[in-house]
């Protein structure tokens, strides 16, 4: 079943192709969803965390985990939401430090993947190269 948001924005920050098919990319994803990892900045421990919703009945985005398996539920075309969040640990505290949220459309196009990615604001210190990377990475 195609998962098509209907206000996916026309204008696109990035599009690139994963030399992957459409079904290990939807793989990937699914894989990226709720994980987090712990780096060091200047202030001390960011968390850098990973929430990835799929579109659903074209009007809004549904969380991953009620479309598990999503390579089954899913075909040819999707619109992902990405949040990209980043909080500053403390001892006494956690403090967020921003927060970045891109649209995400893959398409099959047989032994590639199409991605197209445009940022939902222009808030936040990530860009469509960096979800790029971050895509490109959890497919490898």
């Amino acid at each position: 079943m195609r998962r098509i948001y209907h206000r996916f924005p026309q204008s696109i920050d990035l599009d690139f192709e994963l030399a992957r098919p459409f079904r290990e990319v939807l793989a990937c994803i699914a894989r990226m969803h709720d994980t987090h990892t712990t780096v060091r900045g200047p202030d001390g421990l960011v968390k850098e965390r990973i929430r990835i919703q799929v579109a659903d009945g074209r009007t809004q985005f549904l969380d991953l985990e009620a479309l598990v398996p999503l390579p089954e539920k899913v075909t040819e075309v999707a619109d992902f939401r990405v949040d990209l969040q980043r909080t500053l640990l403390t001892p006494e505290k956690r403090l967020p430090v921003s927060e970045n949220v891109f649209f995400l459309r893959i398409v099959d196009k047989g032994p590639v993947t199409e991605c197209y990615v445009a940022k939902e604001s222009r808030l936040g210190d990530l860009d469509a190269m960096d979800l790029r990377r971050l895509l490109k990475g959890a497919c490898e």
